[in-house]
């Protein structure tokens, strides 16, 4: 029996939602998949902004459409508020948008409440660390509070707003979902895909875990046991396999932990093998039931779920990526398509593809 045009029609409706469903991989890029196992590969710019965007900003990665995501500013080193994307299909940069002018930036016209310009539809340029994230599910950027702006007389100078925001790529649309919740700066921040929630660790010093729900889009403050010093720096991952959140904190990188996230209790790591710094940046490999820390110019560790132990990482032969400088923030993923971790920075866009199997050196802990 021959197709109805309104049979048609349905099957193409269906095709079109599966091709956009937050589930679909996208298609792997050749130049990324011949990468030899253990090296770095530069394969860009850096972003079409001034370099003061990396001075303390983050961003994340799209998996939905294989792009990176940077957002931030803030203080006198950039006052944008764009978003600049990278394409891993293109290996292209390009401005999303073009900011919010500066002259905008008045007392009068800044609304500190919902992070945001009263005459803007976007959130004011912010130092966004690493308080920003990917949710597949809705397959939307998260992004909370963050310090900015902050210079001339603009009022209170580095503002720590309590809201939090969508980024949608496909629409290149911003749009506000919470106000209330954490505040604060140098954050840490993972997407939990067992419950479909975000957790955010303010930058304090004894901070509650926060959990932003995507479905309800509200925020809940927990308590960790014991309680758990953090500092003004701090990363999150969440592994699904062992639903554990890892926390690399502080700027001597001499705190990192394990949190259940049912129970919120906490154990305290050892890091006198390898220290995860908090304004370094930390990634899940899932393949590899391990995170991967970048802490300085292409030195990078590794937390093995297993052990639970921090190690160096063998140096990568050749050239690496230089931070210049700069701190690493939210500036740091896995990308489940290509099989390898991307970086930016001021030296450019970078590629890592880590070994096959990680295999750590010797311990140098005695009773390990």
């Amino acid at each position: 029996m021959r197709p109805t045009l309104l049979t048609l029609l349905v099957a193409a409706v269906a095709i079109r939602a599966f091709a956009a469903s937050p589930t679909t991989r996208p298609t792997a890029n050749p130049k990324l998949a011949a990468m030899p196992a253990n090296s770095w590969l530069r394969i860009g710019q850096a972003p079409p902004a001034p370099s003061g965007i990396m001075a303390y900003s983050g961003g994340a990665f799209d998996t939905v459409h294989n792009v990176i995501l940077i957002f931030g500013g803030g203080h006198a080193d950039y006052w944008g508020n764009e978003v600049c994307a990278f394409d891993l299909a293109t290996l292209s940069w390009k401005k999303m948008y073009e900011p919010d002018a500066r002259n905008r930036y008045t007392n009068d016209n800044i609304d500190n409440t919902n992070g945001k310009l009263k005459d803007s539809d976007k959130p004011y340029t912010r130092h966004s660390y690493q308080m920003l994230t990917f949710v597949p599910t809705v397959g939307k950027m998260f992004i909370w509070s963050g310090c900015g702006p902050g210079w001339g007389d603009i009022k209170p100078t580095c503002p720590s707003p309590r809201d939090a925001w969508y980024y949608d790529y496909a629409a290149n649309k911003w749009g506000q979902i919470a106000t209330g919740g954490p505040g604060g700066y140098g954050g840490g921040t993972c997407y939990d895909s067992k419950r479909d929630v975000v957790w955010a660790l303010p930058g304090e010093s004894w901070p509650p875990l926060w959990k932003f729900d995507v479905k309800t889009g509200t925020w809940s403050r927990h308590t960790m046991k014991p309680e758990t010093s953090s500092g003004s720096h701090t990363n999150l991952v969440y592994n699904a396999k062992r639903d554990l959140i890892l926390a690399g904190v502080a700027s001597d990188g001499k705190r990192s932990y394990l949190i259940n996230p049912e129970t919120f209790a906490v154990e305290k790591l050892d890091t006198a093998e390898f220290q995860p710094l908090g304004h370094g940046g930390l990634t899940m490999l899932p393949d590899h039931d391990a995170a991967l820390a970048l802490v300085g110019d292409s030195k990078l560790g590794v937390f093995d779920f297993q052990s639970k132990r921090w190690a160096p990482l063998p140096e990568a032969p050749g050239d690496g990526p230089k931070l210049m400088g700069y701190a690493v923030y939210g500036r740091l993923w896995w990308s489940p398509s290509d099989k390898v971790v991307l970086f930016v920075g001021p030296s450019g866009t970078w590629a890592y593809k880590p070994p096959a199997k990680l295999t750590l050196p010797p311990t140098t802990q005695p009773g390990r």
